[in-house]
């Protein structure tokens, strides 16, 4: 997931080597939902993974579905295709805890989920922050 630039100090000047690690631990595979790196395929309403099925070939191999369009997958089900990104996530929040047992290898939507409420605390924070600000230079009602 993207740093905020805020808090890219935080993070360890070995992080490429730390997430490479920890990926491969996961056998490139999302540790929540088992979705494999760089697949494509598309999610139903329950969020269940779809392989994407090949669209036809160019004379000497397949072509598959470009994402952000939509296309057969398994199940015989028609998704927008997405290609998965195997991100690493800290459970505690924390960028400088890069122990193994706080690094999970997670799918962009599993690690969204997880971060959703952290994320939603942050906006809410941030956002009155603003106004706490505006509140104080505000110019006064005359009226």
């Amino acid at each position: 997931m993207p740093i905020r630039p805020e808090n890219r100090a935080r993070c360890p000047k070995d992080w490429p080597a730390i997430s490479r690690r920890i990926r491969q631990r996961a056998d490139n595979h999302c540790e929540e939902c088992g979705v494999r790196n760089h697949q494509l395929g598309g999610r139903d309403s329950k969020g269940q993974w779809h392989a994407a099925l090949p669209t036809g070939t160019d004379g000497l191999r397949l072509t598959w579905p470009e994402p952000g369009t939509w296309a057969w997958c398994e199940g015989g089900l028609h998704l927008r295709i997405v290609r998965i990104v195997l991100t690493v996530a800290h459970l505690d929040h924390t960028p400088e805890n890069c122990a193994d047992e706080n690094l999970r290898a997670w799918c962009q939507r599993c690690h969204n989920r997880y971060d959703a409420s952290k994320r939603r605390a942050g906006i809410a924070a941030r956002a009155f922050a603003t106004r706490a600000c505006g509140d104080l230079f505000a110019e006064p009602d005359d009226g």
